[in-house]
């Protein structure tokens, strides 16, 4: 894990307190610290387009917190195996073989 820049960290404990729900996360979603946007990429109750919008984002965490979300949608998945990171795409490509177990 990246360790966040001075401040972000109050931003993580932020990005994943449960009283922070909905558009209230969107923020944070593209906060410009990775490890902000991890913890969001994290939360099972993130918003639809967020995980969506995050399966573009450029840092491994966030990637990698993305698919051991359960609720990012398997378009993303797909998406990622193809990534040019070989630990990303193995993780996707790991995660669409459990699906179909």
């Amino acid at each position: 894990m990246v360790v966040p820049a001075s401040g972000a960290s109050e931003d993580v404990k932020r990005a994943l307190d449960p009283e922070v729900t909905g558009a209230d996360l969107l923020p944070f979603a593209v906060h410009r610290e990775p490890s902000v946007r991890a913890s969001v990429a994290s939360r099972e109750d993130c918003p639809m387009g967020a995980l969506v919008s995050l399966g573009h984002d450029s840092s491994l965490e966030v990637l990698s917190a993305l698919l051991a979300n359960p609720h990012t949608p398997s378009s993303v998945v797909r998406r990622l195996a193809d990534h040019r990171d070989p630990r990303i795409s193995d993780l996707a490509v790991q995660r669409l073989r459990n699906a179909f177990r």
